[in-house]
């Protein structure tokens, strides 16, 4: 019987867990809820829960056959995470800096019509021939979080910037512009991009969520495609920790915003989710198990490709996530081999190159 440990860093369990077990114990899978400080590696053992009639019930157990993880935080965890894959596989690991991420699908150009340009931004005075050549622009952290300070940017006269995060719209002169950029850049890396305007028909922004997981056999599988809309048509970028909205009635939202094209853009995201999985993961020295690819549709019809996330939310899709996870994780334990190499601190391409 595959034995799963469910490693999470939230002190209690949350309710995709709950669904996690229920599913694994309708397939004849041990599974147990645990936290880093459980574990105990002088005696091998670790304090969990199990979900039992209808409740969390704690209990002593040995080392699980596969950990279905979250990624560390802290150093102490990182170091935690790393002694236990040595022996024990884990199901998710990091992808790396999305910088570096996006150069490396332009080197290789597979996906080239689905990639916007990107530049990286060290300096004030790098923005301002990007505005002109595109007009107006998005300006980001190469290592973005949940839609933190993602602005753009256009330019309105010969020393007049529009600097525009959420619903708050700065006017700058040209170096009001280029210190701003100065006070960002030292915070993080920072990328630009063209703004590609992907809207619905009322004028909202809106970004379109591919979630792709791997399930049975290790076989990659689309979860759900689905769009989070910004709830007011002045933002110019729809995320939902910014209270963005979403459906998952995707057959009325793909009708009422595409009413003449709707087959053929579903079929495009349809095909993108088939391809593009198996392909990303082939840069990575150990496997992937789940992706939220973030992509935006032109006026053109085109899928344009915003972003790719390791660990992607499960919200809307809870049921059928966690299903395919549980999958997976029986399929990793049957391989009864840990990887030499994973991602749990950092992301580790088979080819570096620098963001």
């Amino acid at each position: 019987m595959t034995r799963i440990g469910i490693l999470r860093l939230n002190e209690k369990p949350q309710f995709r867990d709950k669904i996690a077990c229920v599913v694994a114990a309708s397939m004849g899978f041990e599974t147990f809820f645990f936290r880093p400080q459980d574990v105990d590696f002088d005696s091998r053992m670790i304090q969990a829960q199990h979900f039992l009639d209808d409740e969390w019930q704690p209990s002593f157990v040995e080392f699980p056959d596969v950990i279905y993880n979250h990624l560390p935080l802290t150093e102490e965890q990182k170091q935690l995470f790393k002694r236990l894959a040595q022996e024990i596989p884990f199901t998710t690991h990091r992808i790396g800096n999305k910088n570096v991420v996006l150069k490396r699908l332009a080197q290789d150009g597979t996906f080239r019509d689905n990639l916007i340009p990107m530049h990286r931004v060290r300096k004030g005075a790098d923005l301002l021939p990007l505005l002109e050549r595109y007009g107006r622009v998005i300006f980001k952290p190469a290592n973005g979080k949940q839609g933190q300070r993602i602005y753009t940017m256009e330019q309105k006269g010969n020393d007049s910037f529009d600097f525009r995060h959420l619903l708050e719209n700065m006017n700058y002169t040209k170096g009001e512009l280029i210190d701003r950029i100065e006070e960002e850049t030292k915070r993080n890396p920072m990328i630009v991009q063209p703004f590609i305007a992907s809207q619905t028909i009322h004028g909202h922004s809106y970004c379109m969520r591919i979630h792709v997981a791997k399930g049975a056999g290790g076989k990659w599988k689309l979860v759900k495609f689905f769009p989070f809309v910004s709830n007011n048509n002045q933002e110019s970028v729809s995320h939902l920790s910014h209270g963005a909205f979403s459906t998952t009635r995707m057959d009325i939202f793909m009708q009422q915003n595409y009413p003449e094209t709707h087959h053929e853009v579903t079929r495009k995201i349809v095909d993108f989710a088939r391809r593009f999985p198996a392909y990303f993961e082939s840069f990575y020295a150990y496997p992937l198990d789940a992706l939220g690819i973030d992509v935006g549709i032109g006026a053109d019809g085109n899928l344009y490709i915003y972003e790719v996330n390791s660990l992607p939310g499960t919200r809307y899709v809870e049921f059928q996530a966690e299903y395919l996870a549980i999958q997976y994780c029986d399929h990793l334990a049957r391989q009864k081999s840990s990887p030499e190499v994973n991602g749990l601190t950092a992301g580790w391409m088979k080819e570096q190159i620098e963001a």
